[in-house]
């Protein structure tokens, strides 16, 4: 990270190769102006790169997730389940918590981090929001996806069964 004076914001550039050639440039012109504030990569707050997506199965299949977040320091990735109480305030359930039926894994490297969770077998009450929830030290994300349960027995049952000559 670069400071071209300590009056002005630090800058962070998208590349090494930016970052030399506006250092040059600078060098040139205002010399005194010009300091590394320190070494190491730039610190930023988690980014969520690739979001949950929504899902859609039947009870007694599974469900799947998953999050992707970039950040420095790498980021620590939780699931939360987001429900409502009986007087409206959002409540946001810690995973896999008591839950026999869902599991979660974390994997990190190089900056990035990529949480999963998995729901098996898939039950009516697992319907709703789930929260993929990243921090570091320089702040926070979130991103959300929906998992939807078609409850199978239900549907089943209002299939009225085909007449006997159809068959």
């Amino acid at each position: 990270m670069l400071r071209l004076s300590p009056l002005l914001p630090l800058l962070s550039y998208p590349s090494v190769c930016a970052l030399r050639l506006r250092a040059r440039h600078a060098l040139r012109a205002h010399s005194s102006h010009l300091h590394k504030a320190r070494d190491g990569p730039c610190e930023f707050a988690p980014a969520v790169i690739l979001p949950p997506r929504s899902v859609h199965n039947v009870t007694g299949a599974q469900a799947y997730l998953s999050c992707e977040v970039r950040a420095v320091p790498t980021p620590a990735i939780t699931w939360r389940k987001v429900t409502h109480s009986p007087d409206g305030t959002e409540v946001l359930e810690e995973l896999p918590g008591d839950h026999a039926n869902i599991a979660v894994q974390v994997r990190a490297s190089n900056h990035e981090a990529t949480a999963w969770i998995l729901i098996n077998p898939l039950k009516k009450e697992d319907e709703g929001v789930y929260q993929c929830h990243a921090t570091n030290m320089v702040g926070e994300a979130r991103s959300h996806g929906t998992v939807t349960v078609l409850d199978l027995n239900r549907y089943r049952s209002s299939l009225s069964p085909a007449p006997a000559g159809l068959l």
